[in-house]
């Protein structure tokens, strides 16, 4: 978070308007409006104002540390290594705008409520559906007991769309849409020696991905 982002959050943090900031500090709301417009940082002849308008340190503005204040040492910190997939998914966060970062954040959401709505356990008959495949925003589980007829359980994450396939017919039974659908009968055509082998064997193992 830059300087200017983090002016901005404690701005909404303590419901202050930029003109009630430009009052305290003496900035023009036209300069206050280009940090954010054009993400730039204020010059440090206005950090002692800045600060003292929004109640914070130096040392917390600047780098979100500080000995002797609350806020400071709420602050929480992680490392993560250059190179990996969540450092790129923060400076990506880092590089939008404040309506992107928004949209972001729902989509996450959403995604996380909706893998939790999603459990297959069978408390009546106290039976565990393993994962055995994710794709496309499914999900394919298969019977650890291998009970009943040969059949995997198909969970679409995107529509909270539950279903089955059986898999000696191909039978697909559930609530999907006409674009799902055929993606389904795709990775099954692909994968169906390997799935009523893993039935017949009694063995479940994970399906490489596919695409």
């Amino acid at each position: 978070m830059t300087i200017g982002q983090k002016i901005f959050y404690l701005l909404e943090e303590q419901h202050m308007t930029q003109k009630e900031f430009s009052r305290r500090t003496g900035i023009s709301t036209t300069t206050i409006s280009d940090w954010r417009k054009k993400n730039t940082n204020p010059g440090s002849d206005k950090i002692m104002a800045i600060c003292a308008a929004l109640d914070v340190t130096p040392e917390y503005l600047l780098s979100g540390v500080t000995e002797d204040s609350d806020r400071g040492r709420n602050v929480d910190y992680m490392v993560i290594p250059k190179g990996t997939e969540e450092r790129e998914l923060i400076e990506l966060f880092n590089s939008m705008d404040w309506l992107e970062r928004e949209h972001m954040l729902e989509y996450a959401r959403r995604t996380i409520e909706k893998k939790a709505q999603s459990c297959y356990i069978d408390k009546t008959e106290n039976k565990s559906m393993v994962k055995i495949a994710e794709f496309c925003d499914i999900e394919v589980f298969m019977d650890s007991e291998f009970d009943g007829d040969p059949l995997v359980e198909i969970n679409y994450l995107d529509d909270n769309v539950q279903g089955s396939l059986q898999l000696l017919e191909g039978t697909i039974l559930g609530d999907f849409s006409k674009y799902v659908l055929p993606v389904i009968t795709a990775w099954y055509e692909e994968n169906k020696n390997l799935l009523i082998k893993m039935w017949i064997d009694h063995k479940i193992e994970m399906i490489p991905a596919w695409e």
